[in-house]
């Protein structure tokens, strides 16, 4: 006959050695385990589909085996009545999880969900600095201490975009799509639930209006005439001038450093550029001795910055230039010309002016650094650089005889 199994008692227990496994014969489904670090009591039974299942009890030493037996019978009464010990357990989990969840999710505020985005993200970026200063002003100090999953597509329109929208159209819908990064990059780190509805759908920006606005002859003669003696600092008149030479941005012109410009080889080299492609501008004379004559300011910038040793801002053309078109209390502005203007239709100006004088259209992109994607483009990988510098000294010296007469009709060359 087979010996029955010892009675289970805490000698045994305690004489136990690692992988050793037995069960209570007085109590069914009670059964201890040795480890290498405890010995542990569990319940062993089989649920309603016919799976075996277990359920720990507790350690040996922080439970007896008297408790082990009690615990044993509450978890035998639950089966009775129809529930499952080890399901009730993992449900319990699952609803703790939960819980962590939306705690955890309360607690990320769009104040965070904007840090993140400005740390991870806008500040890789060439204008991040401005897209941060418009959340942080804008959207942090109505919204900022809101959990971001509960902000509302009413409440975002109502108190930050459509005042922004009102005030400046322009700078409203840009802070719109900087919030709207934020938040997809948010959803795409997982910090935002699966079902989080992103609260800047459905809100539309300002319309764009694609502005055509370029300099006659005769307001580039009394630009050019007027500009040296404009209330604008040195810094400002030379980065215009430079812009007019060279149809290059003005924040690329106000970037420029010293060791990109050859004044030798009489090329500039930019590296940062708005496609991505590197861009070798072609100077002409007159650029050259604008920038002979700024040599001595700074070893690193052609336009520094007299407060932190940067290169002076692109907002500070821009707020020159808005400032000279303010009018004064007897209604006059310092600026002469009558047709509101920015200065990106600058860069339009010498564009519109080269078409004039003759330049061709491909050498027009050359001078713009503008991505043709036709086919022609893609077979001919001419530089174009010999004409681009031509036909800019041909537009440098139009300007200059614009300097020095009224007006000088464009001619084709």
């Amino acid at each position: 006959m087979k010996k029955p199994p010892p009675i289970l008692t805490p000698r045994i227990i305690a004489d136990m050695r690692p992988g050793e496994e037995f069960g209570d014969p007085d109590h069914s489904g009670l059964r201890v385990r040795r480890t290498i670090s405890a010995r542990v009591f569990f319940y062993r039974y089989r649920s309603q589909d016919g799976a075996l299942r277990e359920i720990k009890l507790g350690e040996f030493g922080a439970m007896t085996l008297a408790e082990a037996r009690k615990a044993l019978g509450r978890l035998k009464l639950e089966r009775e009545r129809g529930i499952d010990p080890q399901l009730q357990k993992q449900q319990s989990r699952a609803e703790a999880r939960r819980q962590r969840e939306a705690e955890k999710l309360a607690r990320y505020t769009v104040e965070r969900l904007v840090d993140h985005y400005i740390e991870e993200c806008l500040c890789k970026q060439k204008r991040g600095d401005e897209g941060a200063r418009l959340l942080r002003r804008e959207l942090l100090t109505k919204l900022g201490d809101r959990p971001a999953a509960a902000v509302t597509r009413r409440e975002l329109l109502e108190q930050v975009i459509r005042p922004v929208l009102t005030r400046a159209p322009r700078c409203g819908t840009y802070l719109l799509g900087r919030i709207r990064c934020a938040y997809t990059h948010a959803a795409d780190q997982g910090r935002l639930p699966d079902d989080c509805v992103i609260p800047t759908l459905g809100i539309k920006g300002a319309p764009q209006v694609r502005r055509k606005r370029a300099f006659t002859d005769s307001e580039l003669a009394t630009f050019v005439r007027w500009l040296p003696a404009s209330p604008y600092s040195r810094a400002v008149r030379d980065a215009l001038n430079l812009v007019l030479y060279t149809g290059c941005r003005s924040g690329e012109v106000v970037a420029a450093r010293w060791r990109d410009i050859d004044l030798e080889c009489a090329v500039w080299t930019i590296r940062e550029t708005k496609n991505g492609e590197p861009h070798d501008v072609m100077l002409c004379r007159q650029a050259i001795e604008l920038l002979r004559s700024r040599r001595e300011m700074s070893h690193v910038f052609a336009f520094p910055s007299p407060m932190n040793g940067q290169h002076i801002g692109q907002k500070a053309v821009g707020l020159a230039q808005y400032e000279a078109r303010r009018k004064n209390d007897q209604g006059v502005a310092a600026d002469p010309i009558e047709v509101a203007w920015t200065v990106h239709d600058l860069r339009r100006t010498v564009a519109t002016g080269l078409a004039r004088l003759g330049c061709p259209r491909v050498v027009q992109d050359r001078i713009l650094n503008h991505v043709d994607s036709s086919v022609s483009a893609i077979y001919d990988r001419h530089r174009y650089d010999a004409e681009a510098r031509a036909w800019l000294q041909k537009w440098s010296d139009h300007i200059e005889a614009l300097r020095v007469s009224n007006v000088v009709p464009l001619r084709a060359a």
